[in-house]
């Protein structure tokens, strides 16, 4: 049986467990350099969802989850390896959604889909589409979003994917040429 989430919780936002404390702290931290950064309040208690959810998964009981911590090495080390193995354990399990990857788009929380949807807009501007700035936005905006969600699982996929492509702003052309062809050139 797995250890309750609530219980988890409670023991990291009464400081019950400084080590737990600690390495939420550490993963907020990761959070707040990351594209999914919303902010200080916001960061953190994403953090603590994350290792509630990590440490829950993965031990049968908290004792299980400190003799892992202790096993592992005195001092920060260990704090340090578990908040990067949870940061990263979230990171892999994060579904991108339509509504996900709309809202990393619309409120620029992923630059790189962020600009491959202005370049599909730019595009759809230059075609005989075009039903001005908003709209070809929108609808930019949309078929990222739509691309993105059914052919990615998470957003490590999706950069490994520009990787592959190629460096920078080529990368970016290259996806968004992909999008605007499947999208706004089949009807074709």
């Amino acid at each position: 049986m797995a250890i309750d989430k609530e219980l988890i919780k409670s023991k990291i936002h009464s400081k019950e467990d400084i080590s737990l404390k600690t390495i939420t702290d550490i993963v907020a931290y990761k959070i707040y350099e990351s594209p999914e950064n919303i902010g200080p309040e916001p960061n953190f208690l994403a953090a603590a969802d994350m290792v509630a959810q990590y440490v829950s998964d993965n031990f049968p009981d908290f004792d299980s989850f400190k003799s892992q911590l202790t096993r592992l090495d005195k001092g920060m080390q260990p704090i340090n390896q578990l908040a990067d193995t949870i940061y990263n354990y979230h990171q892999d399990k994060q579904f991108l959604s339509f509504e996900v990857v709309k809202d990393l788009i619309s409120r620029t929380r992923d630059v790189n889909l962020k600009t491959i949807a202005d370049v599909v807009a730019y595009k759809i501007y230059q075609s005989q589409d075009d039903k001005g700035p908003e709209l070809n936005f929108m609808s930019a905006e949309t078929f990222v979003a739509q691309y993105t969600s059914e052919n990615f699982k998470n957003l490590r996929e999706v950069r490994k994917c520009l990787a592959d492509i190629g460096k920078g702003s080529y990368a970016l052309e290259v996806f968004a040429d992909l999008v605007y062809k499947y999208y706004c050139q089949k009807k074709s």
